[in-house]
């Protein structure tokens, strides 16, 4: 199908239903109680799964950060596009201005830069990802070029590995000998009306010759014509987050989650959430914010769109995922529109919460484009990664936390916190 030369992509929304997904009965007497929201923990075919009432109910201890540094005063920052830390603390992050790769010591100082613009080794075109592998090699996967580069924690390049048969796959984890596992969302003509694309994920072998699809996800939800799609604001939409060999995936229809290492599923979240109406005034609030993205010439066309667009009237059960060092599922309340900080609930590695804390939110630009064309108004780039809306939480491990801040003049920086009380 072809796309459009523009489209406006909003933050993905849905009505929140109260669902437990192919989830077993839980056992006699297995329910306990926190706060109002019930908990009951079942097992299917060695998947432990935990079912919640109600996911915004949950009384869990609040974890209090501490500022350990930020990058603001010096470093000069265009767009951060991914970060991890390394055992050591340090911290490695991708800078899509300079395409360049920044290393900081524990306490934040420069410890040094590598990369550049190109095809050559260590160059770069569209990073899109920097990783750990399950190994423990740093690596940075380059989307356009679908490549991986591998380097130490000085980074010196120690090798690449090319993906070539599939065309538009997000790589989630590399695993111990190469094996890959992805995300993958396939681009065919659908019927018009309301549709979502599913979303694979895909378990391939080095050479990425045999691949096994491990499930499949609602993605997106579009309405689709004969010659565009619009994504559906605040409609529905499928996540997901990978580090190390943890992988998971979720819908935010409602508490619907999948925790695997490597290929085998190994803990699941269900459940609901409090459904949560957006006001008029919030929603005013929104359509101003997308159409500032527009020269003001321009914005009572897209006025005009969005007032005969879909709209769905109540926030999703969730927004934002992460998955830490640890296997621990990070899950992101979706943060109103003038809400300055985001609660996220902390889940333990076999599902159960274990705490919750509030970082500062950061708000992407709501117009997502890649691939484009020229057109009248300038080079526009066409959208064509599956959709995974940008957040403010790039990387935990250990007790550290990184978080993406903008400033008032719309330049980014980093922010990395330290926290007790994690298990």
């Amino acid at each position: 199908m072809s796309q459009p030369s523009w489209y406006f992509i909003l933050p993905p929304l849905a009505l929140a239903i109260a669902s437990c997904r192919d989830a077993p009965e839980p056992a006699a007497g297995s329910d306990d109680a926190v706060g109002v929201a019930t908990i009951s923990t079942s097992d299917s075919a060695g998947v432990q799964i935990v079912r919640i009432s109600d996911l915004q109910a949950l009384s869990l201890p609040l974890l209090e950060p501490r500022l350990v540094y930020s990058t603001a005063t010096d470093l000069l920052l265009g767009h951060v596009l991914g970060a991890v830390f390394l055992p050591d603390g340090s911290l490695v992050f991708a800078d899509d201005a300079s395409t360049e790769i920044i290393f900081l010591d524990p306490d934040g100082q420069l410890l040094g830069r590598t990369g550049r613009e190109g095809e050559g080794p260590g160059e770069y075109t569209d990073i899109a990802r920097v990783g750990v592998s399950a190994d423990g090699t740093l690596h940075v996967y380059d989307r356009r070029q679908r490549r991986y580069t591998f380097m130490d924690a000085q980074g010196t390049v120690t090798g690449v590995q090319d993906i070539e048969r599939f065309g538009e796959v997000v790589p989630l984890v590399r695993l111990t000998g190469g094996e890959l596992i992805a995300v993958f969302e396939p681009r065919y003509e659908i019927p018009e009306g309301l549709q979502r694309i599913p979303v694979h994920l895909l378990h391939g072998d080095q050479s990425w010759e045999n691949v096994d699809t491990l499930g499949s996800w609602a993605g997106k939800e579009r309405i689709s014509s004969a010659d565009r799609w619009n994504p559906v604001a605040f409609g529905a939409t499928a996540l997901y987050a990978g580090r190390g060999r943890h992988v998971v995936m979720a819908t935010t229809d409602s508490l619907d989650l999948t925790r695997f290492e490597g290929p085998i599923p190994v803990a699941g979240i269900r459940g609901g959430s409090s459904p949560r109406d957006i006001t008029a005034v919030e929603m005013a609030g929104w359509m101003d914010l997308f159409l500032g993205m527009y020269p003001e010439e321009r914005r009572p066309v897209e006025r005009r769109r969005l007032q005969n667009s879909t709209l769905r009237d109540t926030y999703p059960a969730f927004d934002a995922l992460r998955v830490d060092a640890d296997g621990r599922i990070w899950l992101g309340d979706y943060a109103k529109h003038q809400e300055q900080e985001r609660r996220w609930t902390v889940f333990g590695a076999d599902g159960l919460p274990i705490a919750a804390v509030n970082l500062p939110v950061f708000r992407p630009e709501w117009v997502q484009m890649r691939d484009g064309a020229m057109t009248g108004y300038g080079w526009v780039e066409f959208e064509v990664t599956i959709p995974n809306p940008e957040h403010e939480l790039l990387d935990v491990t250990g007790r550290r936390i990184a978080v993406l801040r903008r400033d008032d003049l719309e330049g980014e920086f980093i922010e990395v916190y330290e926290v007790e009380g994690l298990r």
